[in-house]
């Protein structure tokens, strides 16, 4: 059987369909400033408008953090930031500040640096004394071990990276969903539209119930 040929649709129908987008999401905030109610297509188009100029404008601040906050959030002074920039080699240095460059270079180096981190030179763990508590310590210390192998052999992936995942397959969905606007109107893409953000908000509400089990575990795990 001969590959399925992949359905793109053609720059001139993305260009129509986000135009679309974009005269709904208008129309919808020209109604709400006026105290008019708009249809449920325009506040859906309205939403995921404000929610995709929201992600633009937050990696722009990501991208360009002014040394002063940078001080502020990290509580060191500019000396002893530059002086670690060049020790540990993470880009926080300078005028401005790139997170997802400094975020990299992070977990470059406690990669580079794992076998020397996890080192057991812990006085808890090498000590003859044995009590209820300190076998909980090493139990969790060896939990975590195994978390960060399992993490390693990416046989264990973080919520985070899941969430990564989706958002992508969303936007490939509603790449596709251009498609179907051009061939089946408005009504078909309003559908599959409304359905990913009822998904988005399912995962959300999944994502933060299983976040505040781990907090109630920890809670618990407490002395």
């Amino acid at each position: 059987m001969p590959p399925r040929k992949k359905s793109v649709s053609p720059p001139e129908s993305r260009s129509l369909s986000q135009q679309l987008e974009r005269e709904q999401a208008s129309r919808a905030y020209r109604k709400v400033m006026s105290g008019e109610t708009p249809t449920a297509q325009e506040r859906s188009a309205l939403k995921r408008y404000e929610k995709e100029q929201e992600e633009q404008k937050r990696w722009q601040y990501y991208e360009s953090i002014p040394q002063k906050h940078w001080r502020q959030m990290s509580g060191r002074q500019t000396k002893v930031i530059n002086e670690q920039a060049e020790r540990y080699g993470i880009p926080f240095g300078g005028r401005t500040i790139s997170l997802s460059n400094v975020v990299r270079a992070l977990h470059e180096f406690l990669a580079a640096n794992a076998r020397r981190l996890l080192e057991d030179d812990d006085d808890m763990l090498q000590s003859v004394v044995s009590s209820p508590a300190l076998e909980r310590y090493r139990e969790e210390r060896a939990q975590l071990a195994r978390l960060d192998r399992l993490e390693r052999e990416r046989t264990l992936i973080s919520r985070g990276e899941i969430r990564t995942g989706l958002g992508q397959i969303a936007g490939i969905l509603r790449t596709a969903g251009e498609t179907l606007q051009s061939q089946f109107g408005t009504e078909a893409v309003t559908i599959l539209n409304d359905a990913l953000d009822d998904a988005e908000h399912a995962l959300e509400q999944l994502c933060g119930e299983l976040e505040d089990e781990d907090v109630s575990a920890t809670d618990e795990g407490q002395p």
